[in-house]
């Protein structure tokens, strides 16, 4: 009985060291051609065999309904298919993690730059939960590190809904000014004297730039704005209005979709507009100082010829680059 146990695991013993050759990824055609052999010898091999198999197919969940022989030819080619496929997985895989790590943790921002086109208006959610709104062609740059927030306001026009972290400020550059925050809400637009700033929350403060060394003075030049102010600035004048919620709010009506005046000369008015349109409107001087009211939807960008040509004397000459307004 012990002999007969005894011979059985010794049947079985081999059966298994077969499947495992099988399984090796390595197996020859000697040795394909000895486990056929074997298996043929009689049925106590060819049973243990299929156990062993089986065995291992429902280790692997592999169905294990196929000829023996069809399984051993079968599975050793596609052990070699498997075995390079999961090489070149993971040789890819090493190669692709090498090239694109990427820190996108709030603390520690790569560098990145966002634009809008002509007549464009986005929105850009930053890894620290503030959002910025780009009116049209505008470029920013943004790079955070565990110390401050930055961002460069290269072009443009933006809304700066800035998340509050009072150990990161978040400063804005905007050549030779640094606007500084903490958390708060305001509109800056970029002009060719330097920029003009509406606050619609909160509290920000305008300083030279980081280039100074004497950081005191810079403190000592400081200009602090609280929410319903409007100032412009440029490289060594300020101009503060006196707080006006109504002209705050009139100052960001661009992220609704529309742009909206109030006796506003007409000069302004064309020029605002130009800003969105890349068929730019020409204005004859005998008209600039027209006045002129109303709220214009931007997605309709001919809508402003309309309204001039039924409220004042003035005619529209559309040409293939350009549009004319001339007095009638």
């Amino acid at each position: 009985m012990t002999t007969g146990l005894s011979h059985q695991n010794a049947i079985n013993k081999q059966a298994s060291e077969y499947v495992v050759r099988l399984y090796s990824g390595e197996l020859t055609s000697k040795e394909e051609e000895r486990i056929i052999s074997w298996c043929e010898e009689n049925d106590a091999h060819q049973t243990a065999f299929d156990q062993a198999l089986a065995l291992w197919d429902a280790s692997v969940e592999l169905s294990p309904h196929v000829g023996w022989r069809q399984k051993l030819e079968k599975r050793f080619y596609s052990m070699r298919y498997l075995a390079a496929s999961i090489f070149v997985f993971m040789f890819c895989f090493m190669l692709f993690t090498k090239n694109t790590h990427i820190d996108t943790s709030p603390q520690n921002q790569l560098p990145s730059t966002y634009r809008t086109a002509i007549g464009e208006i986005s929105s850009v959610g930053l890894a620290d939960g503030s959002t910025i709104s780009l009116n049209t062609n505008t470029q920013i740059k943004v790079e955070f590190n565990e110390e401050q927030r930055e961002l460069w306001l290269q072009t443009g026009e933006a809304f700066f809904d800035i998340a509050k972290d009072p150990s990161r400020p978040f400063l804005i550059h905007t050549g030779t000014k640094t606007v500084r925050v903490v958390g708060t809400k305001f509109n800056i637009k970029l002009s060719q004297a330097g920029f003009d700033i509406a606050v619609a929350e909160g509290v920000v403060a305008v300083e030279e730039s980081a280039s100074s060394t004497d950081k005191q003075a810079e403190k000592s030049q400081q200009v602090f704005l609280e929410a319903g102010a409007i100032a412009s600035f440029n490289d060594s004048n300020a101009i503060i209005a006196k707080k006006n919620e109504v002209t705050v709010e009139k100052a960001q009506s661009w992220r609704t979709g529309y742009l909206r005046f109030d006796d506003e000369r007409l000069e302004k008015v064309i020029a605002s507009f130009n800003r969105y349109r890349s068929k730019k409107i020409e204005i004859d001087q005998k008209l600039a100082n027209l006045r002129i009211s109303g709220v214009f939807k931007l997605s309709d960008g001919d809508a402003i010829l309309t309204a001039l040509e039924a409220t004042l004397p003035i005619e529209a000459q559309i040409e293939k680059e350009r549009i004319i307004l001339l007095k009638k």
